[in-house]
Formats: C-alpha cells, sequence, structure tokens
C-alpha cells in the first residue's frame, strides 16, 4: 500500500458527500449493521463509475463516565485510520462518544459502472427509493480512500444519534431504578452525578 499522509486523508474527507443515509436511529444497547453502496468516478475514466458494495459493524457501544471516553475505534476494513488527523482524533474523544469498535466487510468485488457518476448515482438511487430501501447508505468519495468516506459515514450517524441515545441510556437505568420519568424531562448534571456518583 503507497505511503498515506493527514493531507490525503483530509482530500478524500472533504471530497465525502452521503447522498442518502441510514434514515432510523443508531440503537445504544446493540450491535447495528450499516450496508452501503460506495461510488467514485475512476480515476482514469470520466465515463466510468466504481461501485462498491459492502456493511459497516457498529459494534455495541459502551457506555462510558463523562471524562473517560476515547470514542469510536475504527478497525477492521479502515485501512486508513492511522492517518486520521491528531486534532481530529482528540475532537472526536472531546465529544464524548462511547467506545465502540467498527468494522467494514466489503460483500463482493468492486465493479466498474458505465456512465458518469451522477447518472450513476441517480440510478442507485431511484433503485433504493424503488425497494423502499432505507438502510443502505449511499456515499460518493474518491476512488483512494473509500474506508475514509465510510469513517465519515458512521461517525455522521452516531453523532446524529448520540443525543437520543444518551436519554434513551439514562431513561433506562432510572427505570432499573425504579424511577418515573415524565416525556418532558431533561437530562441534567445532577442526573449524571446521582448516576455515577
Amino acid at each position: 500500500m503507497r505511503e498515506f499522509g493527514e493531507e490525503q486523508f483530509k482530500t478524500c474527507w472533504q471530497k465525502t458527500e452521503v447522498i442518502r443515509e441510514y434514515e432510523r436511529m443508531l440503537y445504544t444497547f446493540g450491535d447495528m449493521t450499516l450496508p452501503y453502496i460506495f461510488v467514485a468516478e475512476h480515476e482514469a475514466y470520466p465515463d466510468r463509475t466504481l461501485v462498491r458494495r459492502g456493511i459497516v459493524y457498529i459494534q455495541k457501544p459502551n457506555i462510558v463516565v463523562p471524562g473517560q471516553s476515547h470514542g469510536p475505534a475504527f478497525k477492521d476494513g479502515f485501512e486508513h485510520s492511522d492517518a486520521l488527523p491528531a486534532d481530529a482524533v482528540y475532537v472526536m474523544r472531546s465529544m464524548g462518544l462511547p467506545y465502540s469498535e467498527i468494522t467494514n466487510k466489503q460483500q463482493a468485488h468492486d465493479e466498474i459502472e458505465y456512465g458518469r457518476l451522477q447518472v450513476v448515482i441517480d440510478q442507485l438511487n431511484e433503485t433504493l427509493r424503488e425497494h423502499e430501501d432505507t438502510d443502505t447508505g449511499l456515499v460518493k468519495g474518491l476512488m483512494a480512500g473509500p474506508d475514509i468516506s465510510l469513517m465519515r459515514y458512521a461517525l455522521g450517524l452516531m453523532l446524529k444519534s448520540a443525543p437520543e441515545n444518551v436519554r434513551q441510556f439514562f431513561d433506562h437505568i432510572r427505570r432499573q431504578h425504579g424511577e418515573s420519568i415524565r416525556p418532558d424531562e431533561t437530562i441534567t448534571d445532577e442526573d449524571i452525578k446521582r448516576l455515577f456518583g
């Protein structure tokens, strides 16, 4: 594998576009599977498009007390995760995302579709819509770093789901303690201190 540094990582990250995403919230108390279709313009032929299908697996997150969070860990299938810029690692940890292992498994060999990138995206998007597929993400990126685009996709879904996941977690803990929960309640600093000491 060729040398891959922070600048290349940032370029792949910035060129990522989520065309269609998993439509439900990620679930705190169980493992998640996120099927995806990744598309990129062929590096040598602009009238051809690379199409890759696979699944991102997010291991059941471990809720960690604030101040002890290490964020998600990208494992198998994320070969460029070591090029993640240091400032991005710091930001991910400071966001307080729970630790969970994330892996990426390609389901089949890459396909080359004849057609410009936007035409292929439109066709795939229409097929997903016709089949009422709300689970499969459609992600556009660069051939140099599809795993980086999938990192961005997975992190985006985790961030979007985090507030509701935290609320569910506290609801779960309070139910275990036999405490009632009102629909209009919010989580307070006092709740966190009481639950975690």
